[in-house]
């Protein structure tokens, strides 16, 4: 029988927020679209490997530090740390502390059900991007959770006609104070004078984008440089550049994390993984697995993953990246 057409095989590493709901389960106000999670935010059991969630996030930590791993970039989390994470992105917490805070997670279908003025939100969208981890004050962390205990006590209110309509507009207003935040932390760490994203940058942060999407079918440089309408060398330069890494190493390091995620994490069979990652056969995703890692995948299952910290990638790469 053909696996690969006939079962579907689905990536542990994608959630929902219902599906994260199940796994966080504890000290939470939430429906199936909204969660808000007090104290041992970096304990919830989901981020503690590799993961995505289809929800965005905000938090504010009050006590403690920890590190996370945002796309491929280490943030330390604090007290009066403000971090807010986009939907899809690849978040995984380690387990080298303790961060009490506040933290707010929206599901995607919430955010597009909200009459959202994107004129004016879209310039915050942006900086959240480039600084997904700030350090604010005590009191403007003491303002954010305000407004994230006004949004739990309307979740857990009794149920109304216009309760929705509250948590969407507190949500909003929210997403205010945190741009003006932002804003103020901007205005007090400009950027140097002449460090200015370049062409390289925005390609690479493009490039990135796409392979989010595509490595489990694509891993084929020009595959890439078609997506961004470039040739294959300049797209190799171009990374290179900006990365320190070839196209091809930042292929190997979505396609081996994916890999040792689902090999850790799943009840997938290697067969199945094989064909989940678009390998034609087991023999070659084998071959491919070894060659990047020094173990087979059997070998790697079977191990209990002593020293591989999130697939061995989820370090700084380079200050370019968070740009």
């Amino acid at each position: 029988m053909n696996t690969r057409s006939t079962k579907t095989i689905r990536s542990v590493t994608d959630f929902t927020l219902s599906e994260l709901l199940a796994k966080a389960g504890r000290d939470t106000a939430s429906s199936q679209e909204f969660v808000i999670a007090h104290k041992g935010v970096s304990q919830l059991d989901a981020f503690l490997f590799p993961c995505r969630i289809d929800a965005f996030i905000v938090g504010i930590g009050t006590r403690g530090e920890t590190t996370i791993s945002l796309n491929l970039n280490e943030y330390t989390l604090r007290e009066n740390t403000l971090f807010m994470i986009a939907p899809q992105n690849i978040i995984q917490a380690h387990a080298n502390g303790t961060l009490e805070g506040h933290m707010v997670v929206v599901s995607s279908q919430f955010l597009q059900r909200m009459n959202i003025d994107m004129k004016h939100l879209m310039p915050l969208m942006l900086q959240l991007s480039a600084h997904p981890s700030i350090d604010i004050s005590a009191r403007e962390s003491e303002e954010l959770c305000r407004f994230i205990a006004l949004m739990e006590h309307e979740i857990e209110a009794p149920t109304s006609a216009f309760a929705d309509r509250i948590v969407s507009n507190l949500f909003m207003a929210t997403l205010y104070k945190i741009g003006t935040t932002v804003e103020h932390y901007l205005e007090a760490h400009p950027e140097p004078a002449n460090r200015k994203p370049d062409r390289a940058d925005n390609y690479f942060r493009r490039f990135l984008q796409e392979l989010s999407r595509h490595y489990k079918t694509e891993r084929s440089v020009g595959f890439y440089a078609q997506q961004l309408c470039i040739t294959p060398k300049y797209l190799t330069t171009l990374v290179k550049q900006v990365s320190k890494k070839s196209v091809s190493e930042w292929i190997e390091i979505y396609v081996v994390l994916e890999a040792k995620t689902l090999l850790k994490y799943s009840n997938l069979s290697i067969q199945e993984i094989a064909y989940t990652l678009n390998f034609p056969n087991q023999s070659f995703f084998g071959s491919y697995f070894k060659r990047n890692t020094g173990m087979s995948p059997s070998q790697y299952k079977a191990s209990d993953g002593s020293g591989d910290e999130g697939g061995g990638h989820f370090s700084a790469v380079s200050d370019k990246i968070s740009r």
